[in-house]
């Protein structure tokens, strides 16, 4: 009997351990995810064409909620198992409750919200990205062909941004909305409220 309590105990460990360092390797590349994006975030300029910017603005703005709601989810992920922010056990750390959790869901959904209105606006830009090109091409004029060739440039930074962010917003979205459901329903199904 001994022997198999001991047994319990270590598989327990185990099992404890695999997870954590699960959720620590799901938080590392949600880190890493965050970082891509405030790099591109940091790096985009506007184009000067409407529906070209207004699907940039877009996925920027997906992109700032998702950078948000990372760094939120690891907080909270955080307060959960009572560290501090720097790593550190701190028993005095109020966990959050399960409408916190489930106000963090809601503004994830949202995030993909924001994610479906970038996407649907990419064809059309992509589309008059490339019409700008099109027509500074045919610009025979010296003077004007330098204007039209820097914004088709600038337009076609624009889509390359939002060709670059979206994979990256639907991978780390997907991996918030997965976290947080399985937090949520652990906090119901434990009763650990």
């Amino acid at each position: 009997m001994k022997k198999l309590f001991s047994f319990l105990v270590i598989a327990f460990m185990a099992i404890t351990t695999a997870n954590a360092q699960s959720v620590k390797d799901q938080l590392t590349k949600s880190q890493e995810r965050a970082e891509k994006l405030q790099k591109l975030c940091d790096g985009y300029n506007t184009c000067g064409n409407a529906g070209i910017d207004g699907y940039g603005n877009s996925v920027k703005e997906a992109a700032i909620f998702a950078i948000a709601n990372s760094e939120q989810l690891e907080n909270f992920y955080k307060r959960e198992i009572g560290e501090s922010k720097d790593g550190v056990q701190d028993v005095t750390i109020k966990k959050p409750s399960l409408e916190e959790w489930i106000e963090l869901s809601t503004t994830i959904a949202g995030e993909g919200t924001k994610i479906k209105e970038a996407t649907e606006k990419a064809k059309d830009a992509a589309e008059a990205a490339k019409n700008l090109a099109q027509e500074a091409s045919s610009i025979k004029n010296p003077m004007k062909l330098a204007k039209a060739a820097k914004t088709a440039k600038a337009a076609s930074a624009v889509v390359e941004f939002g060709n670059a962010a979206t994979p990256i917003l639907l991978e780390e979205s997907a991996a918030q909305a997965k976290a947080i459901g399985e937090i949520i329903n652990t906090l119901k199904s434990g009763g650990n409220l």
